[in-house]
């Protein structure tokens, strides 16, 4: 495929009598344009779609990844929250989780129903450049991402023990608001990762190609479904913990423990 330039910001396919020109949006927020750079540079041009939509003219997400049934569907957020307020922090911390998280929460499941549904995409508002990739819903294979930010320093300067300002994950059965700031409850039903301004570069920096993140989030899942409780400091402790995790017999990484006696699993 002469006509093939993965380093052009217009991608040049090859088809039957003609070329055809694939315009990319690049993200309108610093925060977006970063996880659009992040994923063109680690996925390829070829996967990695900034600001999708809808066939209503809505945004579907924030950045959509596309390899044969496997969908990476990510919402970026961005909500300052101040380090130091008159306002008790409990109160910044859920003005922030309800913008920055909650919301992104409700939007990711609906843009997961609407894949799944079949109906058309688009890579611009008014629908002229129809999605190049089809989308098969047999045997598709969907993540939810998160990224919020806005938490890092005011997270940091609320406990030493954070030494990075990473949010702290809960899975379990109970997905009610936590009631300490910076911790976030999640679904085990229907999980959705949620990543932060600080490990999102390492976790698409050390699971840089596709396989190697599918990986990682399928064994998450697995242990999201087996544990009553999945609970860590931050995502880089799961992924130190996932990496240290190896099954020779299986050849692969996973988390928490192979004790089946064992239902719940916290990484410091």
């Amino acid at each position: 495929m002469d006509d093939l330039d993965p380093e052009s910001p217009r991608l040049s396919l090859s088809a039957p009598g003609k070329i055809l020109k694939i315009q990319k949006s690049e993200g309108t927020t610093p925060t977006e344009r970063l996880l659009a750079e992040l994923c063109e540079r680690l996925f390829l041009k070829l996967w990695s779609y900034p600001n999708p939509y809808k066939d209503d003219g809505n945004e579907l997400c924030d950045l959509l990844v596309v390899f044969e049934n496997e969908v990476f569907i990510f919402f970026d957020r961005e909500a300052d929250l101040l380090e130091t307020s008159a306002i008790d922090p409990h109160v910044l911390w859920d003005r922030w989780r309800r913008k920055a998280i909650d919301r992104q929460l409700i939007t990711a499941r609906g843009a997961e129903r609407y894949i799944r549904s079949g109906r058309k995409i688009f890579l611009d508002a008014r629908q002229q450049k129809p999605f190049p990739l089809n989308i098969s819903t047999a045997n598709l294979k969907v993540h939810k991402i998160v990224v919020a930010h806005g938490a890092k320093e005011a997270c940091a300067s609320f406990s030493d023990a954070n030494v990075y300002g990473s949010l702290a994950v809960t899975y379990s059965n109970d997905a009610g608001d936590s009631a300490l700031p910076f911790m976030i409850n999640l679904d085990k039903a229907d999980p959705i990762h949620v990543l932060d301004s600080h490990n999102l570069p390492i976790i698409l920096g050390e699971l840089d190609t596709i396989f190697e993140l599918s990986r990682y989030l399928d064994a998450k899942a697995d242990a999201i479904a087996r544990l009553d409780c999945l609970s860590y400091c931050g995502e880089e402790d799961l992924l130190a913990h996932y990496l240290l995790n190896f099954d020779k017999e299986k050849n692969q990484h996973y988390i928490g423990v192979r004790d089946e006696t064992v239902n719940g699993v916290h990484i410091g």
